[in-house]
């Protein structure tokens, strides 16, 4: 009979630790893709938004133009060439080249915050469907949402943006 009780529950703590190894690897696969969403979520918008200031700071301002939805097919109206020049050409003191700050994304586009060194910050947006650069109407979206990286800087302390 002792031959028998032996191995009585070796059955069980193996399934036990079978089961505990599957819901650990479940629960730490959905935190590396919460991660990666939060980092790549916006990345497509961010790559735009790199792409203008690129040609921006090459000065081939015409192709930023281009990037900014204004073409001789599309005209913007209310932002011709003339304008963009005075707001991006070098007629600004500027001393170092354009680059992202700060991004934040909404449902409908991703506000980015771009700035040059001797020029005040500048909010751009990305629309997420057709990745139309334009003036963001405010430095940070507006509607509700949880703001994560702010969480996580109070949480574990650094620098706030």
């Amino acid at each position: 009979m002792s031959t028998y009780l032996q191995t009585y529950g070796e059955g069980d703590e193996r399934r036990g630790r079978i089961i505990r190894i599957l819901v650990l690897s479940a629960i730490a696969l959905l935190i590396v893709a919460w991660i990666l969403y939060l980092i790549l979520h916006n990345y497509s918008e961010k790559k735009t938004v790199q792409h203008f200031l690129d040609q921006v700071n090459a000065r081939q301002y015409q192709q930023a133009y281009a990037d900014f939805g204004c073409t001789d097919k599309t005209p913007c109206p209310n932002y011709d060439y003339q304008r963009f020049l005075r707001d991006w050409a070098p007629q600004k003191p500027i001393t170092s080249p354009w680059r992202i700050v700060s991004l934040d994304g909404c449902k409908q586009f991703v506000t980015i915050n771009v700035q040059a060194g001797g020029t005040e910050l500048e909010s751009l947006a990305v629309e997420r469907g057709t990745h139309t650069v334009m003036y963001a109407p405010s430095a940070e979206c507006q509607e509700p949402k949880w703001h994560w990286k702010q969480f996580f800087q109070r949480l574990f302390g650094g620098k706030q943006s």
